[in-house]
């Protein structure tokens, strides 16, 4: 048994590790697959039952929405009404993908186009309600290859607790999930999400280490939990090591324009009341070294003291994704020396997510020559 399955623990507190993890996983299959919008939770959760009908059956229990959003009841009545009138039947998937086709249209006219990429994720996420997506659409798992093969570094188990499978992506890329249960023992990296890009033609390495938050009414307060313990772990275990500096000891590069080489982040999450709570979630991410700064000032973290100091999702993805924030490359050897040095593979980490993008053979130079 899981601690997410454990009834003696608090309800309200497995529930919203349960909302981080899903959270996590989902950041990381967007960065994978370089999407345009997030990827929706229901497809995180197909993905998830492919990976583990345990865990899904686990996260679902504590987080699905148990019944129909407005969206799918109107669409749905929508498309009885209609079936009446014209006297055959109508589908409710039919209205709300000829609604997504005209919304998509719209976006060729302008670039304030916030609200309509909100209708149309919302429209996207009624559209699941009928017509599940088959994982293979998102993610071609294929069995026949190996990513031992591709380099021995892939041979060497990091947990052994985990979970692992390889999934094939576009662009000649693998990637390689590993889900680790949680537990109760003591946490020594602090990190729920790490995400690391391979690069085996000059075989090195580069990555990013997130620390999830539950904040209310989008404020955190440094006594809550253990945050500034978690936080610290971070700061000591990632950026003291080095990781955000360059190869000559700066934080900005010389050479390239980029983000300082910020490895850690911090990233808060909605609070769930419920169990058939929307899943919406703050889409942003402070740099451990400004949490650090924002605590000798403040007992909290909140939404006026974030500012300017923090990176929205979409614009971290594209930000991390291009090479303009996370660590410096450092070669395999290195990456190894530092699992060994900080304990990473030990099952009393708090890794929950650890995702390896491996570029294999890189139609993407221009991004990974910096």
């Amino acid at each position: 048994m899981s601690y997410f399955s454990d009834k003696s623990a608090d309800e309200d507190s497995r529930r919203n590790d349960a909302f981080k993890f899903l959270i996590a996983l989902r950041e990381a299959l967007s960065m994978a697959k370089r999407s345009q919008q997030p990827v929706p939770y229901k497809r995180t959760r197909d993905l998830l039952y492919d990976f583990s009908p345990e865990l899904h059956s686990e996260i679902s229990d504590l987080i699905t929405k148990r019944n129909p959003s407005d969206l799918v009841k109107y669409y749905t009545q929508k498309a009885d009404l209609l079936s009446t009138e014209k006297g055959k039947i109508i589908f409710p998937e039919d209205l709300i993908q000829n609604e997504l086709e005209a919304e998509r249209k719209l976006l060729e006219y302008g670039d304030d186009v916030q609200l309509i990429k909100r209708k149309i994720y919302e429209l996207q996420t009624a559209l699941e309600h009928f017509q599940p997506e088959d994982i293979s659409e998102n993610f071609i798992l294929n069995h026949d290859f190996s990513l031992v093969s591709r380099h021995q570094f892939f041979e060497k188990e990091l947990y052994s607790n985990a979970k692992v499978k390889d999934y094939k992506l576009t662009g000649n890329r693998i990637l390689r999930l590993r889900l680790l249960h949680p537990d109760k023992a003591e946490r020594i990296i602090g990190s729920d999400l790490v995400y690391e890009q391979f690069d085996l033609k000059r075989e090195r390495v580069r990555f990013i280490h997130l620390q999830y938050k539950t904040w209310n009414s989008k404020v955190l307060y440094f006594s809550q939990g253990n945050v500034i313990d978690q936080i610290e772990k971070l700061n000591d275990n990632i950026c003291d090591s080095g990781f955000c500096i360059n190869g000559e000891g700066e934080k900005h590069s010389s050479s390239i324009y980029r983000f300082p080489y910020c490895s850690a982040f911090l990233r808060p999450t909605s609070y769930l009341t419920k169990p058939d709570a929307t899943l919406v979630s703050t889409g942003i991410h402070i740099p451990v070294c400004m949490v650090r700064k924002i605590k000798d000032t403040s007992p909290k973290i909140d939404k006026k003291n974030t500012k300017g100091r923090s990176i929205g999702n979409k614009n971290f993805e594209d930000l991390f994704v291009d090479n303009h924030l996370g660590s410096r490359w450092i070669s395999f050897d290195q990456l190894e020396d530092f699992y060994n040095e900080k304990g990473i593979n030990s099952e009393t980490g708090r890794i929950r997510v650890h995702a390896q993008e491996v570029i294999i053979q890189s139609g993407e130079e221009k991004n990974n020559s910096r």
